[in-house]
């Protein structure tokens, strides 16, 4: 079952490929071997200063089996995926930061409370559209670019329709949404907007 890809991986979900819901890692120390292909598995990274990475199982002849093999190289690139995975070298956040496995480096003891922040910020976003372009992003990574944006517009056009869709295309052409508001801050991280 687990060769046919019938059954979660060895560790738990890491055989989830259609979860709509975005996930955080909060890595406080080493992600190694299973623990690396856990990290890999979410679409954010939060990394305490401390944190290292690392396909360590390497010395002991035992493979990765939770998605290590695929997922590292989508998110890090072939080539720095297959150094750490032929070498079994261990990584510190910065260079996991540098090559793009990590989102964010954070201060000791902080990336939990840093990756909940971050939840609590995507969770009140309208919840719709932000799955269905995960979705599309998800599976149309790889895709020749004809067949993501065909992808794309299937998930676009499920989500036009939601109620939250419709309500944000009045607060839009109303200006009636506080990143618009000259009297609120922004809700929107890193907004531009004119001062005057």
């Amino acid at each position: 079952a687990h060769d046919r890809g019938e059954r979660p991986g060895v560790l738990g979900p890491s055989r989830w490929t259609d979860l709509t819901k975005p996930t955080i890692a909060a890595v406080n120390g080493v992600a190694y071997a299973g623990g690396l292909e856990w990290a890999c598995w979410t679409d954010l990274c939060i990394a305490d200063e401390h944190a290292t990475f690392g396909v360590t199982c390497r010395r002991w002849n035992i493979g990765l089996a939770d998605g290590g093999t695929q997922r590292l190289p989508r998110i890090v690139g072939f080539r720095r995926a297959m150094d750490l995975i032929i070498t079994g070298r261990v990584i510190d956040a910065a260079e996991a930061e540098r090559i793009g496995l990590v989102n964010e480096v954070v201060g000791i003891g902080r990336c939990r409370e840093r990756a909940v922040e971050l939840a609590e910020r995507i969770a009140a976003l309208p919840q719709p559209a932000l799955r269905t372009d995960k979705e599309a992003a998800v599976r149309g990574f790889g895709q020749p670019l004809a067949e993501g944006l065909r992808i794309e517009a299937e998930c676009f056009n499920r989500s036009i329709t939601d109620a939250q869709t419709v309500e944000g295309l009045r607060q839009f052409n109303e200006r009636d949404h506080p990143d618009r508001r000259p009297d609120a801050a922004p809700e929107t991280p890193g907004l531009a907007r004119d001062a005057g």
